[in-house]
């Protein structure tokens, strides 16, 4: 697991300890991450003041977030997602999984690009 994906983690975690929809400003930057978990019964917004790039290293095709029952993710301005994929039909249902309980939310202004990463073996 990467730090950024560590520490965001770790700062969701934090977050969701009461249970109410905290607001995430994530600082200007570059944050290459894997799979990030929502707790069940947690609600967070990530946002930025500035522009935030989230990169997925991730095994493609995976979900970059997984949300929880009952849990809500709303992303706001300012954020580019860049998750590695070659299926464009399907790139929603492959980042974000949500079970019927769980909300996305995801703002007009948040930018999400398809990247696709072949790693070459040696």
């Amino acid at each position: 697991m990467s730090e950024a994906t560590k520490s965001l983690q770790s700062t969701i975690i934090d977050a969701c300890a009461d249970h109410v929809i905290d607001e995430i400003q994530l600082p200007k930057g570059d944050y290459a991450l894997g799979m990030i978990e929502i707790p069940k019964n947690c609600k967070v917004s990530i946002s930025s003041k500035d522009k935030v790039r989230l990169l997925y290293v991730g095994k493609r095709n995976r979900p970059m977030f997984l949300l929880g029952e009952n849990s809500t993710l709303v992303l706001r301005e300012k954020i580019e997602i860049y998750y590695n994929t070659n299926n464009i039909r399907e790139v929603m249902r492959l980042m974000f999984k949500v079970p019927q309980s769980g909300r996305l939310e995801i703002s007009p202004n948040v930018k999400i690009s398809l990247f696709s990463q072949k790693v070459s073996k040696v």
